[in-house]
């Protein structure tokens, strides 16, 4: 999946001038082999878009650069479940982020996953990847609901999520937080 930026723009009109607002921008970075965590990063993405108000950049781990995470006011990582472990190539990403001076601070981060099956290690590997969001001082939201609390995740390799679709209801969570994100990021950054 190629890398792509999506903007949500308003603008402020004056008499003869139209002056820019700041938008709020936030990155969603994800690995995935099957597709199933590319789908929810689109959800997230859409559901961040749906909002409205903020500069959206989606991308694979090989589409996102240390820049691009420097100039994002917020960050989500998503990641498949190996093992109920970390993606190994996305914590070998977040491994690379600068460390010194904590220039990640303060910025709003969140997570979302895919695993083959119930059970198999989404929330730990929701908990992991938060870790490394507070190591490097972002501020944490979770999902939408009770049910998304560490952020979205999806089950699909196990009866009854074994269709080879992804459940509508993962992408609802990926959406919704996508939407939270966006929500929480408007208004930090007025």
């Amino acid at each position: 999946m190629r890398s792509f930026i999506f903007f949500s723009f308003f603008w402020i009109g004056l008499p003869g001038l139209l002056l820019a607002q700041h938008v709020p921008s936030l990155v969603i970075v994800y690995s995935s082999s099957t597709g199933n965590t590319a789908q929810m990063a689109k959800a997230v993405a859409e559901g961040a878009l749906a909002e409205g108000g903020v500069a959206v950049k989606l991308g694979s781990l090989a589409e996102i650069t240390t820049k691009d995470l420097l100039q994002a006011d917020a960050i989500v990582l998503g990641s498949p479940v190996y093992n109920a472990n970390v993606d190994p190539r996305m914590q070998e990403f977040i491994n690379t982020w600068p460390f010194e001076g904590r220039p990640l601070k303060d910025k709003l981060g969140a997570v979302f996953v895919s695993g083959g099956g119930i059970s198999i290690g989404e929330e730990l590997v929701m908990l992991n990847l938060i870790h490394s969001l507070l190591i490097h001082g972002l501020v944490v939201l979770g999902g939408e609901e009770p049910e998304a609390a560490f952020g979205a995740s999806a089950i699909t390799g196990e009866a009854p999520f074994d269709t080879g679709k992804l459940e509508e209801l993962f992408l609802k969570k990926a959406h919704g937080l996508g939407k939270r994100v966006a929500v929480y990021l408007k208004a930090s950054k007025s």
